[in-house]
């Protein structure tokens, strides 16, 4: 159990270098936040391509066009049907004089362009609601695939490209900031480790005497971790209001962009922190195990 003193003395030490080195200190929180910061970007780009990829799967649906032959009786028979479908949660007609008015609103003042023909090209249609949980690729594929062979339908159309696109590059996002997240974990790391050794090497002679009066490898450890990570830490919170600061100015010229919530934030800081603590216990644990190799 640590007295009074000792405590005093680790919190004490804990926040000496900042003092002793404010130069390398500084340089390497500004190191670790630059990196940090790219890393935030990123996770920021990927969390709101996921916002979009679900507000996409929301918008997904099926338009069911139907043969121009068909009498009222076999059309009406046709949405029964598809409402037994699994994943259908509504269904809706369009008939061919209700999808000309719809193409009418889509162009507007070259609406006059329609009166030029003859007859209404357009065939009725279903528009198919799908589920919540019906509202993916995999399901769309599987309702198209059984309503497609029936011979009242002429086509089956979704917005097929556009969520496969979102999705493709989703992917991509994640796989970019898995990679990018690695690489920052272990430059930062290297950095932090490498501040610590030289911190180490100026401290040699007290580790020296401590460890003559029998101070244990814990308690001359406790210092330089609590060191990395309070680097960890400002270096988190300097890549966090950075990002912020961004955000602020390019706000009001990109709507509908989603900031990291508080608790992804402190999640964010947190990963900092352990990743201070993680580079600062590498080289603590390399050099007082040569220490007691000698």
């Amino acid at each position: 159990m640590l007295r009074g003193t000792q405590v005093a003395y680790l919190v004490r030490e804990s926040f000496a270098g900042f003092k002793r080195r404010k130069l390398t200190t500084g340089v390497t929180i500004l190191i670790m936040g630059s990196a940090l910061m790219v890393l935030a970007v990123l996770t920021l780009a990927t969390l709101n391509l996921g916002n979009v990829l679900e507000t996409a799967r929301a918008s997904i649906d099926l338009r069911v066009f139907l043969q121009d032959d068909l009498d009222p009786s076999q059309q009406a028979a046709l949405q029964p049907r598809l409402l037994e479908i699994p994943g259908v949660e509504r269904v809706s007609y369009i008939s061919a004089d209700m999808a000309l008015q719809e193409f009418r609103a889509v162009l507007g003042e070259d609406a006059e362009i329609l009166d030029l023909l003859d007859s209404n090209p357009l065939p009725a249609s279903f528009h198919l609601a799908l589920e919540d949980g019906a509202r993916n690729l995999d399901s769309v594929r599987a309702i198209r695939t059984e309503v497609g062979v029936w011979p009242e339908v002429a086509e089956i159309i979704f917005n097929q490209g556009w969520v496969d696109a979102l999705e493709r590059w989703t992917v991509r996002f994640q796989v970019a900031s898995l990679v990018v997240g690695l690489i920052v974990f272990f430059a930062a790391v290297f950095v932090i480790s490498n501040t610590v050794k030289l911190t180490i090497a100026a401290s040699a002679r007290v580790i020296q005497v401590q460890k003559l009066v029998g101070a244990t490898n814990s308690f001359i450890r406790i210092p330089f971790l609590c060191e990395g990570m309070i680097q960890g830490f400002l270096a988190g919170v300097l890549a966090m209001g950075l990002v912020a600061a961004a955000g602020k100015i390019l706000g009001p010229r990109m709507t509908g962009v989603v900031f990291f919530s508080p608790l992804q934030i402190g999640g964010f800081v947190l990963f900092c922190v352990v990743l201070g603590m993680t580079g600062s216990w590498t080289a603590m644990r390399k050099y007082l195990t040569l220490r007691s190799e000698m």
